[in-house]
C-alpha cells in the first residue's frame, strides 16, 4: 500500500488514467489490510475477555475456599473442651469477591495507538475510493482529456498494468489482481452520473468525519501534557502515533475541496446544463498523494 502511495508521490502516475489505476489498486490493498487488522483486533478482544472470565472464576473459587475454611475453623472452636467463655462471638465477615484489575483499569495506551492507526487506514481508503469515483464522474461529464493514441504505440494497457503491479505477485496475501479484475472493478458505465457523484461525495464526507475525529485526538504540541489522557489523546510530537496534525489538515483540505467541486458538478448536471467544454487537471498542492481537481 505504501509502495503505491510513494509511486503517486514521486509522480509515477502523472495522468488521470494512470492515477485512477493506482488509486483503484491502493483501495484494494487498504481494504485487505483493514480486514486483517480488524480480525487481529477481534481475536485480541476475545482473548482478553476469556482471560478476564478465567481470572474472575479463579478469584470466585478462592473466595469460596476461604469462606469454607473459616466456617470449618468456627465449628472446630465450638467443639473444643474446657471452653470458659460461652458468650456470643462475632464471626469475621467474609470479604466479597474482589474486583479484578482488568475490569477497573482503562485500556492500555497501545490500544489507542492501534485504534489511531486503524482509523487512519479507513481515511486513506475513503480518499482512494472517492477519487476513483470522482475521476469516473468527470470522465462521464467529458471534463477529462482522452488518453493520447500514442500511449499504445509500443505496448498495451494490459501490459502497462501488469508491469506496474507485478511486484505484488510475489506476495501470498493479498492475492495480486489481474487486468481483468481492474476492468471489471473500474467499469462505471452502467452507473448513472448522479449515483456516481453521490457515491464520491459520500466517500469525502465520511473522510471529513474521520479527519474531525483525528484532529480532536491528536492535539497541538502547545497543549498542557498534564491535561492529556494518553488513552484518549496524544500530542502531535508523540513518537508512537502514525499520523501528524499537518498531514491531517492536508487531508482535510483534499476532502473539502473535492466535496465543493462535486457539489458544483452535481448541481450543474441535475439542472440539465452542460458542464462546459473546459477540461479539468490534477493538482497535488494540498497533499502529495491525493489530488484535487
Amino acid at each position: 500500500e505504501r509502495h503505491v502511495g510513494l509511486g503517486i508521490e514521486l509522480g509515477l502516475y502523472p495522468n488521470w488514467y494512470d492515477l485512477s489505476t493506482a488509486l483503484w489498486y491502493r483501495d484494494f490493498l487498504l481494504s485487505a489490510l483493514i480486514n486483517v487488522r480488524g480480525s487481529i483486533e477481534r481475536e485480541r478482544i476475545q482473548r482478553k475477555e476469556m482471560d478476564l472470565r478465567i481470572k474472575m472464576e479463579q478469584e470466585e473459587e478462592e473466595r469460596k475456599a476461604k469462606g469454607l475454611l473459616l466456617q470449618q475453623s468456627k465449628k472446630k472452636g465450638k467443639t473444643k473442651k474446657g471452653k470458659k467463655s460461652k458468650g456470643p462471638t462475632s464471626p469475621a465477615p467474609i470479604a466479597p469477591a474482589a474486583l479484578t484489575a482488568e475490569a477497573s483499569v482503562k485500556p492500555p495506551a497501545e490500544d489507542f495507538e492501534d485504534r489511531l492507526d486503524y482509523t487512519s487506514l479507513l481515511l486513506h481508503r475513503n480518499l482512494c475510493r472517492g477519487l476513483v469515483r470522482y475521476i469516473a464522474a468527470l470522465r462521464q461529464a467529458k471534463l477529462l482529456c482522452d488518453p493520447p493514441a500514442s500511449i499504445n504505440m509500443f505496448t498495451t494497457h494490459q501490459k502497462r498494468f501488469e508491469k506496474r503491479f507485478e511486484s505484488f505477485s510475489t506476495l501470498y496475501q493479498p492475492p495480486s489482481l489481474s487486468y481483468e479484475d481492474y476492468m471489471r472493478g473500474s467499469n462505471f458505465s452502467a452507473v448513472q452520473s448522479k449515483d456516481l457523484l453521490a457515491s464520491a461525495t459520500e466517500c469525502f464526507r465520511s473522510g471529513k468525519g474521520i479527519v474531525d475525529w483525528l484532529l480532536d485526538v491528536v492535539v497541538a504540541e502547545s497543549c498542557d501534557e498534564a491535561t492529556i489522557d494518553s488513552n484518549e489523546k496524544r500530542k502531535d510530537d508523540d513518537l508512537y502515533i502514525s499520523i501528524r496534525r499537518e498531514e491531517i489538515m492536508a487531508l482535510a483540505k483534499v476532502c473539502v475541496t473535492n466535496s465543493l467541486f462535486l457539489h458544483k458538478l452535481a448541481s450543474t448536471t441535475a439542472g440539465g446544463k452542460n458542464p462546459g467544454s473546459s477540461k479539468v487537471s490534477l493538482e497535488f498542492k494540498a497533499h502529495k498523494q491525493y489530488c484535487t481537481l
